[in-house]
């Protein structure tokens, strides 16, 4: 496709320069274009993009989307690449995505929920990819800039669109399924993540429904049996739409889709799905068994889509899951490190500990951070996952964070050695006792909010970042 006709999907615009230019890709960052990608100059926080127009087109890319022509624009430029003139380049993206995905009409497969959102977009990318080929959002390009651009790759011939849907209020999941006209949609929990923004998970569970209301006739949800707010879902759906198919998935003996006997080995969870009168044997490579919930959350989707169960379960082996989300990475002194740094809530942080015990090794140890956007349920779901720390035996642990106190207390006031807990001050301190307390075969567990970065700690004792073993 090249510039012109790709203005047939961009609504009102001029163009300004040439026009006959394949587009190969698109971008809104300059410093990372790709020769032939077009670049949308949008507004940022500390930044304009039309500022970085110039160098764009000079890095090869084959045209931009500005709202303006850019100063600087030399005659030379535009003699090989083109300008679209749009009142919004935002919007314009957004329309963009919208229209190819109408014209191409494939299968759209989105995901939502508190918890897990990224993990089972990955999962059921892998399923639907044993058949398929797949356009699956990168890393978690979640919001009303990242699902535009990873349905703009429509230009190129997939198959079926797996997206991810981030939300921080009300109407913003219904916006982004106004983008992608979703077939299917997934939620995979109600936690109390953006608690915070929302105020109650009552108001969560409805911001994250308009996912289902979004859904077409004959369009498919697929709901977590295991947790109450989504049932509650599916049965309201149940009675305003009944022309959608709704598919649980989970422990629940109700479940259409559920497991039983999962087992953590060596390199993952082993487990049946049993669905129906059908059954097979899975291997996940991922640790947890709020995985296997994500995993049977994809094998539901592989379902609807018309595979055997046995497609399903082979395609969950080759799952390529998104980084730092329980990710084993080498530590120095022979001690194994989990990344789970992505980001923390206490749904996700408690699922982590279980993990942490589970893990093979010597000693286990927890460098946990503080969890924001929590609201008025901070200080009770701190200490929530200090009681779980203490509960579930782990032997030393460090907080980071004013608001990560909480969980160091309750851990103690839940039977921890105090001499065994330590609040530090910043991530630097963190990262020197652990330095200090490391040796062979211990495991370490770190997880926090994005905000604070806790993947530097990951970097100052693995083996890659932190230097030597000894």
């Amino acid at each position: 496709m090249n510039l012109n006709q790709l203005r047939e999907h961009l609504g009102e615009n001029r163009l300004v320069g040439s026009g006959g230019q394949e587009v190969r890709g698109f971008s809104i960052d300059s410093r990372t274009i790709k020769p032939g990608e077009l670049f949308f100059a949008l507004p940022g926080e500390k930044a304009d993009g039309h500022q970085f127009v110039a160098d764009a087109l000079h890095k090869g890319a084959c045209g931009a989307v500005v709202s303006r022509i850019p100063a600087g624009m030399a005659g030379e430029l535009l003699d090989r690449a083109g300008l679209l003139v749009v009142a919004d380049p935002l919007q314009a993206l957004q329309q963009l995505a919208a229209s190819l995905r109408r014209q191409t009409g494939i299968p759209v497969v989105a995901v939502t929920g508190s918890n897990g959102k990224t993990t089972t977009k990955d999962l059921i990318a892998a399923v639907l990819g044993s058949r398929y080929r797949v356009l699956k959002t990168q890393g978690n390009f979640n919001n009303e800039i990242g699902l535009p651009l990873t349905l703009a790759q429509l230009i190129h011939p997939f198959e079926v669109a797996v997206v991810e849907m981030g939300m921080r209020g009300k109407g913003q999941i219904r916006e982004l399924c106004r983008i992608a006209q979703p077939d299917c949609g997934v939620i995979t929990n109600i936690g109390v993540a953006h608690y915070e923004l929302l105020g109650s998970r009552e108001n969560i569970a409805a911001a994250k429904g308009e996912l289902l209301e979004s859904l077409p006739a004959g369009g498919v949800a697929i709901l977590n049996r295991d947790d109450a707010y989504s049932v509650g879902l599916g049965e309201k759906l149940a009675r305003e739409r009944p022309e959608i198919e709704i598919v649980y998935f989970g422990f629940h003996p109700e479940a259409q889709v559920r497991a039983a006997k999962p087992v953590s080995t060596a390199g993952g969870m082993a487990f049946a799905v049993l669905a129906g009168e059908r059954s097979a044997e899975a291997f996940l490579p991922l640790y947890g068994e709020h995985n296997v919930q994500n995993a049977l959350a994809a094998v539901a989707v592989g379902l609807a889509q018309g595979f055997s169960l046995k497609e399903c379960v082979t395609g969950l082996k080759q799952a390529v899951i998104s980084d730092k989300r329980l990710t084993p990475t080498p530590g120095i002194r022979g001690a194994s490190i989990i990344d789970d740094t992505y980001n923390a809530n206490p749904g996700s942080a408690v699922a982590s500990l279980r993990v942490l015990r589970a893990w093979p090794g010597k000693r286990k140890i927890a460098v946990l951070g503080s969890m924001k956007e929590l609201g008025s349920l901070a200080e009770e779901g701190h200490r929530e996952v200090g009681r779980e720390a203490a509960g579930l035996g782990v032997d030393f642990l460090f907080t980071v964070g004013e608001e990560a106190a909480w969980i160091a207390q309750e851990a103690v006031a839940a039977g921890m050695d105090p001499a065994r807990v330590a609040r530090c001050r910043n991530k630097e301190e963190a990262a020197a006792r652990l330095r200090d307390l490391l040796q062979e075969g211990d495991v370490v567990l770190v997880k926090g909010s994005r905000a604070l970065a806790m993947e530097e700690i990951v970097k100052a004792v693995s083996v890659f970042e932190g230097g030597t073993r000894s």
